[in-house]
């Protein structure tokens, strides 16, 4: 879905609701320096990276599993420092970034224990590991759908209860939890506007959630969380 004009056709290059909004809130609350590492996990075309390189003066990398979206983000943008990788698997070494960025990536993911662990083995002791994405506002959902909607945004999406755990688990702390379903709600209403309904939204980005943001799930919300390594070893 993510590579298709679909979705960026009414996203712009960020292909996430709100845009670079949540990533500004998040920067205010972590304050990090200028030049200070950081990584986008799941960059897409890198306009994330972008960004804060050039007005926020940071350090900054990507990542992405899709080399057509890296090749766009290197075509858009000459010298944008984007690495094809795997989330779970990161080319950096052992406690050497400030922070790094999960945008609408982490639902994605089939194993999002494994990758936080991996997060937690790059972030330096206190640095900042900052996830927007959607969830599960009525509950929780552990089993991940057998088709379909696996490559669509609903797939992996789960309750707050479980972000938390996965979050203690890995050895974050948690410092941030908040509800923006109006940024995932506008951009619905913004489909809709641009193909008619989302089932026309969804034949357009090759299938995935054919019942639109309204899945098995029940209702579906968006979040920012900011959460930050422990100063201990993990394991």
């Amino acid at each position: 879905m993510y590579e298709t004009p679909a979705l960026r056709t009414v996203t712009g290059p960020t292909i996430r609701p709100g845009g670079l909004a949540l990533t500004e809130r998040a920067l205010a609350y972590c304050t990090l320096p200028t030049e200070a590492a950081v990584l986008d996990v799941g960059c897409g075309n890198g306009a994330t990276v972008a960004h804060l390189r050039r007005k926020h003066g940071l350090k900054a990398f990507g990542l992405d599993a899709s080399g057509r979206l890296l090749g766009t983000g290197r075509n858009a943008t000459d010298g944008l420092p984007l690495i094809r990788g795997r989330a779970e698997a990161l080319p950096f070494a052992d406690s050497c970034l400030a922070a790094i960025f999960c945008e609408c990536v982490l639902s994605l993911l089939s194993a999002p224990q494994v990758a936080l662990g991996e997060w937690h083995r790059v972030l330096a002791p206190r640095g900042y590991l900052v996830v927007s994405d959607l969830y599960a506002r009525n509950g929780e959902r552990e089993e991940r759908p057998a088709s379909g909607a696996l490559m669509s945004c609903l797939a992996g999406v789960t309750g707050c209860r479980t972000l938390h755990e996965r979050m203690r688990t890995a050895n974050f702390e948690v410092l941030l939890f908040e509800d923006h379903t109006p940024l995932l709600k506008r951009l619905a209403a913004q489909l809709v506007w641009a193909y008619g309904s989302m089932a026309a939204f969804w034949k357009a980005a090759g299938g995935g959630c054919g019942d639109g943001f309204q899945g098995p799930i029940g209702r579906s919300g968006y979040y920012l969380m900011v959460a930050r390594r422990g100063a201990e070893e993990h394991g």
